[in-house]
């Protein structure tokens, strides 16, 4: 699922959006101390008053709010136990030669029922079924009581919806029918939320005109900053795919990793940090330690090159592997690549694709960091060839920039000094 996608759906959580009718909305309170279930609540949309209905389009709106690879990630189930079928995924239906690697597992029905019981099942029969989200929401929830404590009592809020998506730009003078140009794609977008216990306060009570303590009852739902969540199925430019979901972390750059592979049965994958570190370290197996600025500019340059190629014909992200990156660094004066299968293989466990926005710098920017303990400088990558660290006479590293117009520092100019004795 790409940024527009995301951005195009999240502007559709709104009152009366005719793009994306929502059907119901299912709540769950449950007890941090015994994961006991306080009370369940289902509530259909349209029957709800606005001010509770503008609360919860918030609350699911923070859900798809992120960084895609920070906040934002599309993970991939571990195995798929889905059947070739428009109906609900029968036990009988799944393909048993898929669950072979299931762990702790003896027999054949054991394997069937928990192929059944995989989320990515309950979730894709919840959609298929026609039947209310509770029974398949509660399924969810039991996973989450037996597999997750957090620190504070949580409220899990669900909702089944429809999301009209349009495929292309309608013609005028076509004769076309509607389904032609819109997509209906029905998902399922599930937050869990922190319940918190608000401080002691004295409020003022209008019915009864008076001045009491609060109640240590009176707890309040944090829909602002939800814990987890997820929807599925998965989208990208029309195409619905149910072997994928999207997982929200409310910490940036880290994922709650019981609930990716415990509750929601995914495989973790590296966030763009991850991805980036990996990616430098296999550049600093095959480089070196040490790099020329126009050779790392030249790489950098050739890869966005890929990026910006890739956007403009293909609808996925766009990502290179090993043998993409081998010519690269080639053509950036790079010859002996002779090590980079190895370091492939040692960072990523073998060949991999890397999202590219995730290891180059962005070019639209000063994001370029040229740092030590004394000094922090930001360019843009077009400017690397422009830098050179170098020696003077008396053995002094010194950091030369190439400028095309003074430099000021606290609003003065720097006067300019004729250098003739650095050695380059």
């Amino acid at each position: 699922m790409n940024k527009k996608d995301l951005a195009d759906l999240r502007k559709e959580f709104k009152l009366n959006s005719y793009m994306m009718p929502i059907k119901e909305i299912y709540s769950i309170y449950l007890k941090k101390d015994n994961g006991e279930i306080i009370t369940r609540e289902l509530n259909y949309f349209e029957m709800m008053d606005m001010e509770k209905r503008e609360l919860y389009l918030d609350n699911f709106k923070k859900v798809l709010t992120g960084t895609i690879d920070a906040k934002i990630f599309e993970l991939d189930f571990k195995m798929s136990h889905l059947a070739e079928t428009e109906d609900e995924v029968a036990v009988d239906d799944i393909d048993m030669s898929e669950l072979q690697n299931l762990n702790n597992i003896d027999n054949e029905e054991g394997k069937k029922e928990a192929a059944f019981t995989s989320t990515q099942t309950i979730l894709y029969n919840a959609l298929s079924s026609g039947q209310s989200i509770v029974e398949y929401a509660d399924m969810i929830v039991e996973k989450m009581a037996k597999n997750y404590t957090y620190e504070t009592d949580i409220v899990i809020n669900f909702v089944k919806a429809e999301y009209f998506k349009g495929n292309k730009k309608r013609s005028e003078e076509a004769d076309e029918a509607i389904d032609d140009y819109v997509q209906a794609i029905e998902f399922i977008l599930c937050s869990v939320n922190k319940v918190d216990i608000p401080k002691k306060v004295l409020k003022f009570d209008y019915a009864e005109m008076t001045f009491k303590p609060n109640s240590a009852l009176d707890t309040v739902i944090n829909l602002n900053s939800p814990l987890d969540g997820f929807m599925f199925p998965s989208f990208s430019s029309g195409y619905v795919d149910v072997n994928k979901v999207v997982y929200y972390s409310s910490k940036a750059k880290q994922m709650n990793t019981v609930f990716v592979e415990d509750i929601l049965d995914c495989s973790i994958k590296p966030t763009g940090i991850e991805e980036k570190e990996s990616f430098n370290a296999i550049l600093n197996t095959v480089v070196g330690d040490k790099i020329k600025p126009e050779t790392m500019q030249e790489i950098y340059e050739r890869i966005n090159e890929k990026l910006e190629y890739q956007e403009e014909e293909e609808d996925e992200e766009p990502v290179v592997d090993m043998k993409e990156i081998k010519s690269v660094l080639e053509e950036s004066g790079i010859k002996e690549t002779e090590s980079l299968q190895s370091a492939f293989e040692q960072v990523c466990g073998g060949d991999y694709e890397f999202k590219i926005k995730n290891i180059v710098p962005d070019f639209n920017s000063r994001s370029i960091k040229i740092e030590n303990e004394t000094t922090n400088i930001t360019i843009t990558p077009k400017e690397l060839s422009s830098i050179r660290q170098v020696r003077d006479k008396n053995g002094k590293k010194c950091l030369l920039i190439e400028l095309t117009e003074d430099v000021q520092i606290n609003g003065f100019k720097l006067e300019t000094e004729e250098v003739e004795d650095i050695l380059i």
